[in-house]
Parts: structure tokens; sequence; C-alpha cells
């Protein structure tokens, strides 16, 4: 898994590229923590380049998306999911606690709406 970031206006960006399992779960919430400690607490996860997603990458997202909301006050969104990982958050119910958007770009702006 590559992790990159990059900052958009109060927005901080995560590019994930990679198998997003239990062995690089930790690094993608790690990452996601020291955004928090920086006091970046709106996310986008960009999942454009993820190629799989298992239960533990599932746990992470819904884990800091629920810390984000409760603690910090900030959000956590989804953007740009390759079909194959489209259908395991549909599956798993996620659609309906996430907020979920075809592009990065519509997930960025939608935290100024």
């Amino acid at each position: 898994m590559t992790i990159t970031g990059s900052i958009i206006g109060s927005v901080v960006q995560i590019n994930l590229d990679g198998r997003f399992d239990a062995s690089t779960a930790p690094a993608v919430e790690q990452y996601i923590n020291d955004c928090i400690a920086r006091g970046l607490i709106r996310v986008t996860l960009n999942m454009a380049g993820v190629a799989y997603i298992a239960s533990a990458g599932l746990r992470v997202v819904l884990a800091k998306t629920k810390e984000l909301r409760l603690t910090h006050k900030g959000d956590l969104r989804i953007a740009a999911l390759p079909e194959s990982v489209a259908k395991v958050f549909e599956l798993s119910g996620l659609y309906s606690v996430i907020r979920i958007y075809e592009d990065v770009n519509g997930a960025n702006a939608s935290f100024a709406a």
C-alpha cells in the first residue's frame, strides 16, 4: 500500500494505492491519526487505487469516521471507489453511514457545503 496526502484548503486528501487489508490497515490508521494530531479533521480518502479491501480496512474507515465526527467535530469522506471495492461497501451497509462520492473533487468540495 502506498499512502500519500495533500492539503487542499481545509481538507486533507489521503490517496491510497494497493490492498487495504490487515497488513496495511494499521499504516492507514496511523496516517489518519497523524492528520488528526495536526488538527486536520476534514479527511477525504481517495480510494481510486485500492484494488481490494478486507474487513480490517472497513474497520479503520468506520472507526476513524466515528472518531472524527464524535470527538473532533470533523468528518471523513470516501471518493472514487473502484467497482469491486464499492460492492464491499454496499454489502457491508456502509453506504448509509459514510458519505461516498464519485470523485475527489466532489468529496473535497462537500466540506464547504
